[in-house]
């Protein structure tokens, strides 16, 4: 089986990634929602922790669908690739981290929706399909309009469309992908 047959397989076992792009679609909706309700600093708090609920959510969705636990059709070397890919937004931890050390909690979102748009670009390439991309450029332009288009002394509520428009962006790909797999 060659390299392109096989990612063909693994895209079809793991449904192009659904699992992962529902468990954080929602958080990102959540993080939204918590925007609208909480304080600054909770709100960036949660926004920068819903990685973990959204992670074991997309693991326990990942089994559900059969994509763990199954035979993977790539060889190992693919396998360590993609953990690469998907740890990879990890090395934005620490910008994010010091965007909360500096009471900058509003630009946190934003930050954190470029770097998770970034890291989605190479899933197109693991998954054989441009739809990563265009769903990378949706999130990366899509919040820069918003944050563009919030006056200054509306911060909170470019972090809250921020928050929802990279939920929705995610949520919607997972039913792009949805509608092509069943």
């Amino acid at each position: 089986m060659d390299l392109t047959e096989s990612l063909a397989r693994l895209a079809e076992q793991n449904l192009s990634g659904i699992a992962f792009l529902t468990a954080y679609g929602v958080t990102w909706i959540v993080c939204g929602l918590v925007w609208r309700v909480a304080v600054e600093r909770t709100a960036a708090f949660v926004t920068l922790f819903q990685g973990m609920v959204a992670f074991p959510v997309a693991l326990g969705l990942s089994a559900l669908i059969g994509a763990i636990g199954a035979d993977r059709p790539v060889d190992d070397a693919i396998t360590q690739l993609s953990i690469l890919i998907g740890t990879s937004q990890l090395l934005g931890l620490p910008f994010l981290v010091y965007l909360v050390v500096k009471h900058r909690y509003t630009l946190l979102p934003y930050a954190f929706a470029a770097i998770t748009a970034m890291h989605f670009v190479l899933y197109s390439w693991l998954y054989r399909t441009p739809i990563y991309i265009v769903m990378a450029v949706v999130i990366a332009i899509g919040t820069t309009v918003v944050m563009l288009a919030t006056p200054d002394d509306k911060e909170r509520a470019g972090a809250v469309r921020v928050s929802l428009l990279t939920g929705v962006a995610l949520l919607a790909t997972a039913a792009v992908f949805w509608t092509i797999h069943w």
